[in-house]
């Protein structure tokens, strides 16, 4: 039976589709399995994996405070591509994504989810196919991270614990494979050194306002990239991403992208 939930969202209107159940898992292509691993094992492997029972449902209500979500958004981050669409469990949910643009944050259920990535326009070859688990009450950003051929997705946690109106807080997550090992400055401090491909930085806390932020690498101390007004609210987090390709006219990148916890509600 369908209940009527009047005023209230509900499944339908979410972006991202319902996670994947135990039979979908099993009836899935083994070869596109990352671990190439039935349900059984996954469940095994990852405990915290909610795998969504075998049941048919029609709709869910999102009661705020109640109902078990999370949130999801992907980011661009492959340069070798001008866009790319990105599919969640056969569904598109982002279309034309440019390199270096995120899509908003959408409401998803916990649970297991296989990711499609390809080039804008395209449905023949996939770039990537991979699957994530997604935990309640977090909020995620997918990044679509590499070069040429070589492409990967990187699950990021987002910051999820309050932020005190005095300050902000900042991170760093470098997604630039063939940039150096560099060091961070903030208003001329040294703040984090040899940061490499891939790390994601502990949050810093910082007085609210304009800051100067740059980027050295770490064995010559030369500047690779910076920012000189880097403006952050107060109560707000923030992650300073480092993406780009050395290699080629798109040079090493600096984005400084505000995170959920500073206006999403669960």
């Amino acid at each position: 039976m369908t209940e009527n939930y009047e005023n209230v969202e509900t499944s339908r209107e979410m972006i991202i589709p319902l996670p994947l159940t135990e039979e979908e898992l099993v009836d899935m292509d083994e070869s596109a399995l990352t671990m190439e691993v039935g349900a059984d094992m996954i469940r095994r492997l990852y405990p915290e994996i909610n795998i969504v029972p075998n049941v048919k449902v029609a709709e869910i209500p999102i009661i705020s405070g109640i109902t078990l979500i999370s949130y999801l958004r992907f980011f661009n981050a492959f340069s070798s591509l001008p866009a790319v669409d990105v599919y969640v469990n056969g569904k598109k949910v982002a279309s034309d994504l440019k390199y270096g643009f995120f899509t908003e944050y959408q409401k998803a259920f916990p649970g297991y989810y296989k990711i499609e990535v390809y080039e804008a326009g395209t449905t023949r070859t996939p770039l990537l196919v991979t699957f994530i688990n997604l935990i309640g009450y977090r909020i995620y950003t997918a990044a679509i991270i590499g070069r040429g051929t070589e492409v990967s997705l990187e699950l990021i946690t987002d910051s999820i614990r309050p932020i005190p109106k005095k300050s902000s807080l900042i991170r760093f997550v470098q997604l630039s494979p063939l940039a150096s090992v560099m060091d961070a400055q903030l208003d001329d401090t040294l703040v984090l050194s040899e940061i490499d491909f891939k790390e994601v930085s502990r949050y810093l806390t910082t007085p609210p306002g304009s800051h100067s932020l740059k980027l050295k690498d770490f064995i010559t101390g030369g500047i690779l990239a910076e920012e000189l007004e880097m403006k952050l609210d107060g109560g707000s987090a923030y992650t300073v991403y480092i993406v780009g390709d050395t290699s080629d006219g798109v040079g090493l990148q600096i984005l400084v992208e505000e995170e959920g916890i500073s206006f999403l509600n669960f």
